[in-house]
């Protein structure tokens, strides 16, 4: 398979809501880069689903304070996810952010790009 991703991600859980009129949705994220996210969900978003994110981005450091950023995405990809004695279906989804401030996309970019991880953790893509 080839790759297409353009931007630096890594490995990290942090929190994150998803949301559109009639649903909120709180999960994590699997991996993290500047231009989407990928998490694991109970609800079934179609793919081309409009949502705003959330996403609570931690500090450079254990002193730095953790950030709050707003976007909107799409959910770009769906797949059920299998968890055995699951009481509920799950789905792993991938969002691309549609509209996110250059400034919160250099402060996701940073994070994922900062000391806060282990080189296992970060995926070079070209």
């Amino acid at each position: 398979m080839i790759e297409r991703r353009k931007n630096l991600r890594a490995r990290k859980n942090i929190p994150l809501k998803l949301a559109d009129t009639g649903f909120d949705v709180i999960t994590e994220t699997v991996d993290i880069s500047s231009s989407g996210a990928y998490c694991r969900v109970t609800r079934n978003l179609p793919p081309m689903s409009r949502i705003e994110v959330m996403l609570l981005v931690p500090g450079k450091d254990d002193e730095a304070e953790t950030k709050k950023i707003r976007c909107k995405g799409v959910v770009v990809r769906i797949e059920p996810a299998i968890i055995k004695d699951a009481d509920r279906a799950h789905y792993n989804i991938a969002i691309f952010f549609t509209d996110i401030s250059k400034k919160d996309q250099k402060t996701v970019e940073d994070y994922v790009a900062s000391g806060n991880m282990n080189a296992a953790e970060i995926h070079i893509n070209q």
